[in-house]
């Protein structure tokens, strides 16, 4: 499982240095955006092995940057060229999983902000393109930021500007086009879905034992809180909690996913 090979890699990246973590950490960037491309239980055991192979040579007194070169990507290239790539089957698994994760939070923030809820097919298939764009994207530019071609202040700028043009390509589509194959669903329906979401979410938490998967799960459920909130118990409410809680559910998740990071860490 590649979860195994990257807890083993995050664990022995403890161990190294504090320079040769932030050069290790720098490659795993730069990976981290080809990542997509390539079978992740060899990508995961490749980096596995980088690691502990500058372990062994940490030792002997080697560094990083001695051992690996101060500019590591022409090497790095040259091992993913000999990586299998990914497969067609793989691809279409790892599209599925992260659009059932990703329409499944976007579905939990509709409950929470919209009554009554309605459905936009088209919507969550357009968000869940644009979300794999911009990730890729996102991952290739701070790739290129680890190693000094561009500056950190230029990252953060035309981080924030794709995120701007990604959420507002989403917002206008939905405003003319969201409309098309919509559904409205009651509140005994919408509320049902949820929960059903959420269980989808604490399966996949208990089965890939993922903090980040955990955290979503706390967040989900302070979304659905939230929605049951408005709709039950106090109406009048929903403007401020409609932001207080979810704001208090993102608070939720840095700090599980915080934690249960230390909790590996020990």
């Amino acid at each position: 499982m590649i979860e195994d090979y990257t807890e083993k890699m995050s664990n022995e990246l403890m161990h190294l240095n504090k320079d040769d973590q932030v050069y290790m950490k720098k490659m795993v960037a730069y990976i981290g955006a080809k990542a997509y491309f390539y079978d992740d239980e060899a990508l995961g055991e490749q980096l596995y092995n980088m690691v502990c192979d500058l372990k062994v040579a940490e030792k002997e007194g080697i560094r990083a940057v001695d051992y690996f070169g101060k500019d590591p990507r022409a090497m790095v290239d040259q091992v993913l060229a000999e990586l299998p790539r990914r497969s067609l089957g793989s691809y279409a698994g790892l599209v599925f999983i992260l659009g059932v994760i990703l329409v499944g939070m976007r579905y939990l923030m509709d409950f929470t902000w919209m009554m009554p809820l309605k459905i936009q097919p088209l919507t969550y298939v357009v968000f869940l393109l644009n979300f794999l764009v911009f990730s890729q994207f996102i991952m290739w530019l701070w790739s290129k930021q680890s190693y000094g071609e561009m500056k950190w202040s230029w990252a953060i700028f035309i981080s924030v500007i794709s995120l701007t043009v990604f959420l507002n390509i989403v917002r206008l589509f939905s405003i003319y086009f969201g409309h098309i194959g919509s559904l409205f669903l009651s509140d005994g329906w919408a509320i049902s879905l949820a929960v059903l979401v959420l269980l989808g979410f604490a399966v996949m938490a208990y089965r890939s034992r993922d903090r980040l998967m955990t955290s979503l799960l706390v967040m989900g459920l302070t979304f659905l809180v939230t929605g049951c909130w408005i709709r039950f118990v106090n109406p009048e409410t929903a403007n401020v909690l409609r932001w207080l809680l979810p704001l208090i559910g993102l608070v939720l998740f840095l700090i599980v996913f915080r934690l249960q990071r230390k909790g590996k860490a020990i």
